[in-house]
Order: structure tokens, then C-alpha cells, then sequence
């Protein structure tokens, strides 16, 4: 499948991803010289319910997008993940714990520094995805971003009726198993999927 990102750009003013492409704006803008893929406006922030969290973005986001439809083993398995639940792209959307592109050769794992620098950008995107009812954390960064999240906001997430999920990552080491490992742990993030889709009320395709 072939995907034309410059006729996904001119839908980014779209209304339904116009505020968190202006939130990934405002990111870049604070951060001179820095990059922050924008969303896939195949996603939609009045109707998502699941957010997809992953820790930075990477090596597919070259495309200049967010997407499950970048060319890299994460992005191909998210892809599979919503084909085997069933789960329609508007329903949920993927955010990064740290949003910003970080420097190739730096430690995989996140610095205090960085998860510190992505609290005040999630904060805002939840605001923006007012109907989110389930985080999926993907990896173990991602949750101790979470964690990290709530103790700085005073906020319990499960009380705003947010359930958080912890899962693997997508892509990298996770993954480094045999394929018989790997089909099970992709049947555990497809089910982890399902359960929140229920809670959310959304029907399968």
C-alpha cells in the first residue's frame, strides 16, 4: 500500500486532528530546531477512546507522521493489532511520551529530563481527546511515564474513568524473540485491545 503523506499533510487542518496538529505546532515552536511528527489524520479526536502510548517516536516517523501506516516493524504490527481486534482508526490514536524526534545513538530508555519534558504535551493531548476512556502503554518507558504523569498532576487517571494497560512495546527488543514468542505476544496486545474496546463501547468493525 502506498501511502501519499503530502495528501495526508493538507488533511491536517481537518477538524478532526486540527487541535493536535496545532498541539504538535506549539511543541515544535518551543523546542527551536526540533521535530515533531504530526498525527495521521486517519485518527480522530472526537471519537477516539483508546490512546496508543508509545515512549519516542521512531525510525518510520521519517514519513513526517504518527501513522501505523510507517514503514517500520512497529508501525506493521499496530497495524495488525487493529486488523485482528477489529478496531477502526478513529477510535483511537497514538501519542508518544516523549514527542519530540530524539538524536540518533542516544539511549533507547528515556531520561527523567524527557519523560519530565512530555507530562506538560500528554496533559494537553488528553484535554484535546476529552472521550478517552483507555491508555495502552506500550513498553516499560511508557508506563513509568504514566506513573510519573499522575504523581506530577495530582491526578489518578482511573478517576477521570481512564484505564491504564500496560503492554510491550511494538517494535525493538520486545520483539527479538522467536516467532512463536512473537505471535503470542501479539495475540496478548490484540486482546489487551479488545478488553478496552469493550469498555469503550466500540463495536468491532
Amino acid at each position: 500500500m502506498t501511502i501519499d503523506w503530502d495528501e495526508k499533510k493538507a488533511l491536517l487542518q481537518e477538524p478532526n486532528i486540527a487541535k493536535v496538529t496545532q498541539l504538535c505546532d506549539e511543541l515544535m515552536e518551543k523546542k527551536p530546531g526540533s521535530t515533531v511528527p504530526y498525527i495521521d489524520p486517519v485518527h480522530d479526536e472526537d471519537e477516539c477512546r483508546i490512546v496508543s502510548l508509545q515512549v519516542s517516536p521512531g525510525k518510520g516517523t521519517e514519513s513526517g507522521f504518527v501513522s501505523h501506516y510507517n514503514d517500520d516493524e512497529a508501525a506493521r504490527r499496530a497495524t495488525q493489532i487493529y486488523e485482528l481486534a477489529e478496531l477502526e482508526s478513529r477510535y483511537v490514536m497514538p501519542w508518544n511520551a516523549y514527542p519530540w524526534v530524539r538524536d540518533a545513538g542516544m539511549p533507547s530508555a528515556l531520561s527523567v529530563q524527557e519523560k519530565t519534558d512530555g507530562l506538560r504535551p500528554f496533559r494537553q493531548f488528553l484535554k484535546i481527546n476529552s472521550r478517552v476512556s483507555a491508555i495502552i502503554a506500550h513498553g516499560t518507558d511508557a508506563s513509568t511515564f504514566l506513573t510519573l504523569f499522575e504523581k506530577t498532576y495530582h491526578s489518578s487517571l482511573k478517576n477521570s474513568g481512564i484505564k491504564v494497560y500496560k503492554a510491550t512495546a511494538l517494535g525493538g527488543r520486545a520483539f527479538a524473540v522467536s516467532e512463536a514468542k512473537q505471535e503470542e505476544l501479539l495475540a496478548k496486545n490484540v486482546e489487551i485491545y479488545k478488553d478496552a474496546m469493550q469498555r469503550a463501547g466500540i463495536q468491532h468493525l
